[in-house]
């Protein structure tokens, strides 16, 4: 199956609108056995750590695995972590896929997976004003060091109004936070100022675990998170609700206070 996404990647939309955009429209089990390619401008517009976020997530969707072929940001990834001789494989340039899906990038908007499936896909501005009581900023797919710059953006010079969880997917990223800087403040600065908290690497509450698990979700609690699923008792309490976003959205909308759009901050 191949996803192309034309023309120039808005500042306002990160990988994980992309994929939550396929999400709707394929559904949790449209890619089944099946291996998911994404291609197109706004594609290679992405760093690669949010190219992994559209691969990794091919789960979601069924999928076998997830691909993007290679270009120059792939191989230097590569090179500044090996020096092991490698071989590029590349789609055949007739090749038959199962199915083609094709979005112009510039015509998308900000969209959030509603309870309690990835695939219930919604824009960010129909769900706009729905009162949260959590976010959360974490996982394999929302936990990378992209995913906290793009929340940085936000909150910077601002408090959160909301608990809000700040959780490293790895080690690395954990320390990254204390180097990284926007606006020559450091991430964890920024994070720590307005309030939220950042939690050691770990899944966490991506994945509900014990009581005492940082940022999990309680009876009737509403949480916007960048995890990866949002069923029933995923982050928690089976009676606790969970919208997925992208890290600008979930940012945005732990200063509100409410599902927002982050074009209102950028």
């Amino acid at each position: 199956m191949k996803f192309t996404f034309n023309g120039k990647l808005p500042n306002y939309l990160t990988a994980k609108d992309l994929i939550l955009h396929i999400l709707g429209d394929i559904t949790t089990d449209g890619a089944t056995y099946r291996a998911m390619e994404f291609d197109g401008e706004a594609v290679f517009d992405l760093s690669m750590n949010e190219r992994m976020t559209l691969t990794n997530m091919a789960i979601e969707a069924g999928g076998m695995n997830g691909i993007i072929a290679v270009d120059e940001v792939t191989e230097q990834y590569v090179k500044e972590r090996t020096d092991k001789e490698y071989q590029i494989f590349n789609s055949d340039p007739d090749a038959e896929y199962h199915s083609k899906y094709v979005y112009n990038a510039e015509e998308l908007e900000p969209v959030v997976a509603k309870p309690h499936s990835p695939d219930n896909r919604d824009t960010v501005r129909n769900v706009e004003g729905t009162t949260i009581t959590k976010a959360y900023i974490g996982s394999c797919t929302g936990g990378k060091i992209s995913d906290f710059k793009f929340a940085a953006q936000i909150i910077d010079k601002q408090e959160v109004k909301v608990p809000t969880f700040i959780v490293p997917a790895s080690t690395e990223i954990a320390a990254q936070l204390e180097v990284e800087q926007h606006n020559g403040r450091s991430l964890k600065e920024i994070f720590e100022s307005a309030g939220a908290v950042i939690a050691k690497s770990s899944c966490a509450a991506c994945l509900g675990g014990p009581d005492d698990t940082i940022g999990r979700a309680v009876d009737k609690d509403v949480t916007i998170s960048t995890t990866n699923r949002n069923f029933p008792g995923r982050m928690g309490s089976r009676k606790s609700e969970v919208y997925l976003a992208s890290p600008l959205t979930v940012a945005s909308s732990a200063i509100t206070g409410v599902i927002t759009d982050p074009r209102n901050f950028l």
